[in-house]
């Protein structure tokens, strides 16, 4: 059985939404308001933040790469037609 990957969008608010991420960040390295969060889903994700989202979404690395590689893929394609 194919399992269908989810989008950053679905992935973020598996683990809570934005202001729950924001939350969990506070006991990182590296914290990161709800605001910066809310543009994830155009940016991708940055990986020293995948660790938040693999504990609290259930996301793989897998999932996180894809889901950022597919999101700036978008990024990319928007940008060159206004160009």
């Amino acid at each position: 059985m194919l399992l269908r990957m989810r989008n950053l969008r679905q992935i973020i608010d598996g683990a809570g939404g934005p202001k729950r991420i924001a939350g969990a960040s506070l006991n990182t390295k590296w914290p990161i308001s709800a605001k910066s969060i809310y543009d994830w889903p155009q940016i991708g994700i940055p990986d020293r933040h995948w660790p938040i989202l693999i504990e609290l979404a259930s996301a793989t690395p897998e999932e996180l790469y894809e889901a950022n590689r597919s999101a700036r893929a978008r990024r990319r394609k928007a940008e060159s037609r206004a160009a």
